[in-house]
């Protein structure tokens, strides 16, 4: 388990990473956030709001691959 921590609007938070996904979650945190210093919160709801878009792109493509399957 690795832990990282990131300062959020004037407060820290120390997050634990599970393996194997640690490395490449440490990665993505490190290009969003600015580690050492602290970030606004604006930056934490755009990363969030970056996901959730990812997620409905994911999701979308998965049903249209799935419609694609022969009964």
């Amino acid at each position: 388990m690795k832990k990282i921590t990131l300062a959020v609007g004037g407060k820290q938070y120390t997050i634990s990473l599970d393996e194997p996904y640690a490395e490449a979650m440490e990665k993505e945190i490190k290009e969003t956030f600015v580690m050492g210093q602290d970030n606004d919160v604006k930056v934490l709801l755009q990363a969030y709001l970056a996901k959730q878009l990812a997620y409905f792109e994911t999701v979308n493509e998965v049903k249209r691959l799935l419609d694609k399957l022969p009964d």
